[in-house]
């Protein structure tokens, strides 16, 4: 059982887990196990993910997710309940199920959210995380260690990383200002 699942057993929350915890996709079977299929020095998600995401607990109403996202200029929060991720709300999920079906604001998080958290592991590689996000159709893809929320990859990390070098390629680059020998 993951950790966050115990905790809630006790609770006084009246919330069906079995409806609440979503469906964890982990695309690679490789990193699921903790094998990494990265080399040690290609860029992975750890390197581009933002460290502090903002998150809502699954009580909450829309009108307050839709208040913190404006408050902080984001498309998006991770929904948990004790700290453990469950699902994801964005400004797509507010339009299509909310405002555009004339519902109210104050229905809870939990009840708009998508449930299907589809996650990478930090050690994933930028590659690999991309296509995570092409073949899922997302733009937000929460990054878990150890069941434990450790970051997020959005669409736009992506482009700002395009015009980066990595480490290999800043020690080449360094190492080729150097005389390696007598010249020719």
């Amino acid at each position: 059982m993951a950790a966050g699942v115990e905790e809630l057993n006790g609770s006084s929350n009246n919330i069906d887990k079995e409806s609440v915890f979503p469906q964890r996709v982990h695309e690679n079977p490789f990193i699921a196990r903790g094998f990494s299929l990265t080399g040690c020095c290609m860029p992975t998600v750890k390197d581009i993910m933002t460290k502090e995401v903002i998150t809502i607990e699954a009580n909450k109403t829309v009108f307050e997710a839709a208040e913190l996202m404006s408050l902080k200029g984001l498309g998006c929060l991770i929904v948990v309940i004790k700290a453990f991720p469950v699902g994801i709300i964005t400004e797509r999920d507010i339009v299509r199920r909310i405002v555009a079906k004339r519902k109210s604001v104050d229905l809870k998080v939990i009840e708009v959210m998508t449930k299907t958290l589809i996650t990478v592991d930090p050690g994933t590689s930028l590659k690999e995380a991309a296509r995570v996000m092409s073949t899922n159709k997302i733009r937000r893809l929460p990054v878990l260690k150890n069941n434990k929320l450790v970051g997020i990859v959005v669409a736009s990390d992506f482009v700002r990383n395009v015009g980066k070098k990595t480490t290999t390629e800043e020690i080449l680059d360094a190492l080729g200002r150097y005389p390696t020998g007598p010249s020719v």
